[in-house]
């Protein structure tokens, strides 16, 4: 069955003094402040959705292009970006567009209490987030420490090792080509890279910051589309079953199709030792549209083990593109958010696609620090952790944003 491949809108980014004073300095410094210092990568303050200080704006062109990155430049940060007309005339004349949209101070997700609390907590074991999706740049500076290794097979000796039917599936395995490369084919292929660095790029002090970053969570990267953004729902049965197979408990999702498919009903349905989380959907047309009226698949799978995720603006509405209705749990940042593309890029993206590797990233949280939470919690945890949000009301489970720092107690409590 083919089926529509992702649901992003995604937008196309003195005086010299002696060193021990400088030591002693740093040294108050971090004993006043702490020991985690958030601001250290440089693209940081980009990431409203870690942290919202209400600086970020956009202007009358915010809602362009729903299917091309906006990759990161910092000249243009304060006036996003590019003029598409068609869309923005769209938008205006069925009483949509806004002329600017300033951010919300405040309204994120709670991250830096969350990952100091995260941090805290000693031990932690193996985690596995299976990202089904365009492929990931494994070789990206931000991701390459935090990519899944099959430790079974041996790398290009062109043998299935492992006996799982997939030959050299060193890094995970691409679906809809049939071979062992899960790398984007081009620099546009962007999608997969993107929602791996909102979950694990590093903390290092050269770019953006992923919200789970830990040396015990892994990125499985299992490549389902092809360079058009299409492909098959027997590619995502398939890269499901292998993310089970090889340990994965957390499946990121971020893509759909509009008609009811029994095969994946199934296979999710089947497993409830998974946590699968995937995206709302963008409506049409780059309108939003209530789930309880229009279909989206696997969105519209009310398991669970299914945790099904919206978008939320900077400025505390639903994004307008985004799909609601109470087929969703949880609105998650979705709208410009800042993350790794392709050749050691960056770029920003929009739509339900990014705001799911959010919930991805906390689902990965718990199931590293708190292994008494059972899978079927998961889905309870996200939802009563949730901020609530007044503009969210009526539009899904939590009636509101997530929240990696309640999520985080409400599990600990375990």
């Amino acid at each position: 069955m083919r089926f529509l491949a992702k649901f992003s809108g995604r937008l196309r980014l003195p005086k010299v003094i002696s060193i021990s004073k400088i030591l002693l300095i740093l040294f108050v410094m971090l004993f006043i402040f702490g020991f985690v210092e958030f601001d250290q990568d440089n693209l940081y303050s980009y990431q409203w959705g870690l942290k919202n200080n209400g600086n970020f704006i956009v202007g009358d062109t915010f809602l362009i292009n729903n299917h091309t990155a906006s990759y990161f430049d910092k000249k243009t940060n304060d006036t996003m970006f590019f003029d598409r007309r068609d869309i923005v005339d769209y938008l205006t004349a069925n009483g949509l567009a806004k002329d600017s949209m300033k951010a919300n101070e405040g309204y994120d997700i709670k991250w830096e209490q969350g990952y100091n609390f995260f941090q805290n907590i000693e031990g932690g074991r193996e985690t596995i987030v299976a990202l089904i999706d365009t492929g990931v740049d494994i070789t990206h500076f931000e991701l390459e420490d935090s990519i899944w290794i099959n430790e079974k097979e041996i790398k290009d000796n062109g043998i299935d090792d492992d006996y799982n039917g997939y030959i050299d599936d060193i890094w995970g395995y691409n679906f809809n080509g049939k071979n062992n490369n899960v790398m984007p084919e081009n620099r546009s292929e962007v999608h997969g890279t993107h929602a791996a660095g909102i979950i694990v790029a590093r903390h290092n002090n050269m770019g953006t910051k992923g919200i789970a970053y830990n040396e015990n969570i892994k990125i499985m990267p299992l490549k389902v589309l092809d360079s058009n953004e299409s492909g098959y729902m027997s590619s995502v049965i398939a890269a499901i079953n292998y993310a089970k197979n090889k340990g994965a408990k957390i499946c990121n999702i971020s893509l759909g199709a509009y008609t009811y498919d029994y095969n994946i009903d199934q296979v999710i349905k089947n497993n409830p030792d998974m946590i699968f989380i995937v995206s709302a959907g963008n409506g049409m047309d780059y309108v939003g549209y209530s789930l309880d009226e229009r279909d989206v698949y696997p969105a519209k799978l009310d398991y669970d083990n299914v945790i099904t995720v919206s978008n939320a603006a900077f400025d505390g509405s639903k994004f307008v593109s985004a799909n609601y209705g109470s087929y969703v749990d949880i609105f998650a940042p979705g709208t410009f958010i800042l993350s790794t593309a392709p050749y050691n890029d960056f770029a920003y993206m929009t739509g339900t696609s990014m705001a799911a590797p959010f919930v991805s990233a906390v689902c990965a949280m718990i199931h590293c620090k708190f292994p008494n939470v059972p899978m079927k919690d998961y889905k309870k945890i996200i939802i009563e952790g949730a901020s609530p949000v007044f503009s969210l009301e009526g539009m899904s489970k939590s009636k509101g944003l997530l929240n990696v720092y309640q999520s985080l107690v409400l599990a600990s409590e375990y």
